[in-house]
Formats: structure tokens, sequence, C-alpha cells
């Protein structure tokens, strides 16, 4: 809609609207789960996809029963984020964004997440997937998603 700025109360509204708008509360979702069974070695897995304003907090990989070498991506409107790291079987781990470059630096400690290191990754749309990249077994391979989505104003 053409906003008429001549008008100075249409004006003042669509300023207004404008500030709500980008103003408007992220809520907490249910986290994204991914629990793939027998996963196919180097077959993206979809984790979350989503196309309304989002707010990454955290990306937990695991893979159960054998190591394997896994690899995360995040697709965002205009980059994409790629990471991986040897995963041994039943440990956690976390993502977080790389402070240079573009990339996802995956650390089997939320030491970095929770000293304050990353802030939440935010954008229009993003879309997580993850992958194994090796064929040592056919150990489930899990992923978790915490994340918000902003609330229409």
């Amino acid at each position: 809609m053409a906003v008429n700025f001549n008008n100075k109360e249409e004006a003042q509204k669509a300023i207004y609207d404008a500030i709500v708008a980008l103003n408007a509360p992220y809520a907490l979702q249910d986290d994204a789960v991914l629990a793939q069974l027998n996963p196919v070695k180097d077959t993206w897995y979809t984790v979350l996809d989503t196309k309304t304003n989002v707010r990454i907090y955290s990306i937990v990989p695991l893979v159960w029963t054998t190591n394997e070498t896994l690899e995360l991506r995040v697709t965002t409107k205009n980059r994409v984020l790629t990471g991986s790291v040897d995963a041994t079987h039943t440990t956690y781990y976390w993502a977080f964004l790389k402070m240079y470059g573009a990339g996802l630096d995956i650390a089997a400690s939320p030491t970095k997440q929770l000293a304050g290191y990353q802030a939440p990754l935010e954008d229009p749309s993003i879309k997580i997937e993850i992958r194994k990249t090796t064929e040592a077994g056919t150990g489930t391979l899990e992923c978790r998603v915490v994340y918000a989505q902003k609330e229409a104003p």
C-alpha cells in the first residue's frame, strides 16, 4: 500500500504501524525435532524450514549408536552457513555462529553459548538441515532447534 506522506495523519499512522511491527515480540515455539532412524549417508534431513520471522536460540545435533561425521547447514534469506563435527555417539553438540566468516562452529560443550558468546540468529526465513557424511553404522540421527517466531502486531 502506498502512503501519501503529504497527508499528515496517513503518514503518522504508517510510521506508527511500522514501529509497532518492528517491535513485535518473539514467542517461543515448541522445539523443532528430527529423529531420523537409519539415516542415509550424504542425505540432507530438514529439522526446521520457516518463512516467517524467526530467531534461533540453539541447534543441538546428536547421533546414537555409532560415531559419525555430522554436517549442519543453515540457510537464511541471504546466506548459507555450514559446519561439521566428528561426533562421538550419545554426545550432545552445540552449533555456534562463527564470529568471523560464514560458517558454524560445532562443539561438545555449550560453554560459548552459556557465556554469551553468541546472540540469537534472526532472519525472515531460516532452513536448518543435518546429514551424516560417514557410514559407520545405522545410529539414529537427531537434531533439536530451540527457536521463537515474531508475533503479528
